[in-house]
């Protein structure tokens, strides 16, 4: 029996040891607890339990494994695969000569009682298994596959250990992805860099907090006017209005007041305004005003009836206010006229704990609930998302960082789609309606009113869609905005997280970003997520998923030792430049000129009289001489203590070994000494 064959049919893992038993007091508690055997004798040393193996296999197949065990050593290729699973990445490199080190505690004695030599099958694969982890005990692993960061954080002390994970991913979780990307415009480079991310607000925050019941009360005024607008274009001014109405128009005109007033600030119109002239707005009409909005866009309530208002001049006049604030305001085409905001914790994860909102007293009401745990973050639910035969879907999109610094990123090329399985609507917050991720569709049954071209798997690849957008008449689509704004979004987002992100060099991660296409087909990131999910749950994932993982092999080992090696559907999509830091800098400060030297002149035979006391004057030879000291070859810049004794001069007097002046020190500002010195 081959040993690859042997491997290749077990899942489990083994822990990670240090190289010498010199170091294991450097080591936490816990990474020493993982090289004890939790199963079987432990008085007994490696060696003793070796021979108790030793029967179990032939002395052709004892020596085979011996020889595998030590070549994998001495070239480094040896890997552990943590959280089981991940077959894909274990044929991958057991196809490139690597052996995998399996967990101590999964690692199974032989069974007691059991003849060796009827021994075959599994039974004989755990002892070959046993035998090898014996033979690497003690050696550390070159490839670590993990889906945990905080167990294996003591190998950063080794840097030439591969691993799947970097330390830190704070963008991973919502909380922390709000956080970075509130930076983002100063990374912004057309082209290359352009990320379009729906507003977010950690609301746990007291700043961030006010900076969202800011924003939920512009962005019902402006809803409101667009509202206005559109209900007024499409019918007459008598669909808006009934003597049994139950807003005034004064609700339009307070949006386009305060519309006004947020543009005049912006633009800074306002700087010469007095105190006087600023309106103070009540929190009791805020409250009035959202309660209007709620009625008119939501319950479908009427104006108040009124002669003295004319509708037509009031149309107009929100129109302009609309264009006049598109510049301050630029996702107002995603905002929609029903102020919708999803509410997420900020650390879960499969749609967990996510609903709708439309109340802003709902919202602020989760922070104040008793004993709560989560910290929530609050985005602005886009409003006209693309949708495909009536259901709502988004785009899972990997992509892999092999490097922070520089930062290196790459793009799979295949995607695929996750649909609801109901049909999309704006009055209906339920998750089955709103949520994509197969982790909440799964719960559901597809509703029998969608269109039979869904796939009732719920899920597309990107080639399906391709066809899809050739079928609508968009098909050049893909290749000219949407997948280049996808690349533009994630090389955006990850400079504007690079700050935070883990600096380990042979560090690699592979996440899952999730997309929404507006009706534009513009794409929006939404999240990144980290281990993303996969698992074969449907037949596109059963293909997408074990190809994904061979690439990701292909771009960290294969590339590593050959530029020009195959990377599969993997794109480089990014590699930063770091320029080499300027002459001028730092310790590079220098000054461009030429060297000055003072004439030599005789002893002057009348002193100036100082009251200051002075060692009796030496010898000439005996004086330390400012000598010009040739400058090393090695250094051919600019030379700088010229100027700084120019600056200072007193410091070029000459003393004897403690420091005691041999001379008088002159006034350098005396103008009798100025003169003397022009005469001789």
């Amino acid at each position: 029996m081959a040993v690859t064959m042997a491997l290749e049919e077990s899942t489990s893992d083994s822990k990670l040891h240090k190289d010498s038993a010199s170091k294991k007091e450097l080591r936490p508690l816990s990474a020493v607890s993982y090289s004890k055997s939790e199963h079987g004798p432990e008085t007994s040393s490696s060696v003793e339990q070796l021979k108790q193996y030793k029967s179990w296999v032939s002395n052709e197949r004892w020596n085979e494994l011996k020889k595998i065990a030590d070549t994998a050593m001495k070239e480094n290729k040896v890997f552990m695969i943590k959280c089981g699973g991940f077959s894909a990445v274990r044929r991958a490199l057991l196809q490139r000569g690597w052996v995998e080190k399996y967990e101590s505690h999964k690692v199974r004695h032989p069974p007691p009682n059991v003849d060796p030599k009827r021994v075959s099958g599994k039974e004989l694969t755990k002892v070959e298994r046993m035998i090898l982890f014996k033979f690497m005990e003690h050696h550390s692993v070159d490839f670590l596959w993990t889906t945990k960061r905080d167990r294996y954080d003591w190998l950063l002390s080794n840097k030439e250990v591969i691993i799947s994970r970097f330390c830190r991913s704070i963008f991973t979780t919502k909380e922390g992805l709000t956080a970075s990307l509130t930076q983002m415009h100063w990374y912004t480079d057309p082209g290359t860099a352009v990320t379009n991310f729906p507003r977010c607000y950690n609301i746990h925050n007291s700043d961030n907090l006010e900076e969202f019941i800011e924003d939920f009360r512009i962005t019902a005024c402006i809803s409101l006017a667009k509202w206005f607008c559109k209900t007024y274009q499409s019918n007459s001014d008598q669909s808006l209005l009934t003597n049994q109405g139950k807003v005034p128009f004064s609700a339009v005109e307070f949006a386009i007041n305060r519309m006004n007033e947020f543009v005049s600030f912006h633009s800074h119109k306002d700087i010469d305004e007095t105190e006087d002239q600023v309106q103070h707005i009540w929190e009791h009409e805020w409250d009035q005003f959202l309660t209007h909005h709620y009625l008119l866009v939501h319950e479908k309530a009427k104006f108040v009836a009124n002669i003295n208002v004319n509708v037509k001049h009031l149309e107009k006049r929100a129109g302009r206010a609309l264009s006049s604030i598109k510049t301050f305001w630029p996702q107002i085409d995603i905002d929609g006229v029903l102020n919708i905001w999803i509410v997420k914790p900020g650390n879960k994860c499969r749609g967990k704990g996510i609903h709708l909102m439309n109340n802003i007293k709902d919202i602020i009401g989760l922070l104040n609930i008793p004993a709560q745990k989560n910290r929530y973050v609050v985005q602005k639910y886009i409003e006209n998302p693309l949708i495909i035969y009536n259901t709502k879907f988004d785009i899972r999109q990997w992509f892999l960082i092999t490097n922070c610094q520089p930062l290196t990123i790459w793009i799979y090329k295949d995607s695929y789609l996750r649909f609801s399985s109901q049909i999309f609507s704006l009055s209906n917050y339920h998750e089955s309606v709103h949520l994509t991720n197969n982790a909440v569709q799964s719960k559901y049954k597809n509703t029998g009113d969608r269109d039979k071209a869904l796939p009732d798997e719920n899920m597309w690849d990107c080639h399906t869609f391709k066809a899809y957008l050739r079928q609508i008449g968009k098909y050049e689509l893909w290749d000219t905005k949407i997948y280049p704004g996808i690349k533009q979004c994630l090389i955006g987002a990850m400079l504007a997280c690079q700050d935070s992100m883990d600096k380990r060099q042979n560090s690699f991660e592979l996440y899952g970003a999730d997309f929404m296409l507006t009706e534009d087909f513009t794409p929006w990131l939404i999240e990144i997520n980290s281990s993303p999910d996969l698992a074969p749950t449907t037949s596109v994932t059963a293909r997408l998923c074990p190809q994904c993982l061979e690439d990701v092999i292909k771009v960290v080992l294969d590339r590593r030792f050959n530029v020009d090696a195959d990377t599969g559907t993997f794109e480089l999509a990014y590699k930063q430049i770091i320029p080499k830091a300027p002459a001028y800098l730092g310790l590079s400060l220098c000054i461009n000129g030429k060297r000055l030297h003072k004439k030599q002149y005789r002893e002057r035979k009348h002193e100036h009289k100082n009251l200051t006391p002075f060692a009796p004057r030496v010898n000439t030879d005996d004086i330390i001489q400012d000598t010009l000291q040739p400058v090393p070859p090695e250094y051919s810049g600019p030379i700088i203590t010229d100027f700084i004794t120019w600056l200072n001069p007193y410091d070029t007097l000459p003393t004897n070994k403690d420091s005691i002046l041999l001379g008088p020190k002159e006034s350098l500002t005396d103008p009798r000494k100025t003169r003397k010195k022009s005469r001789i």
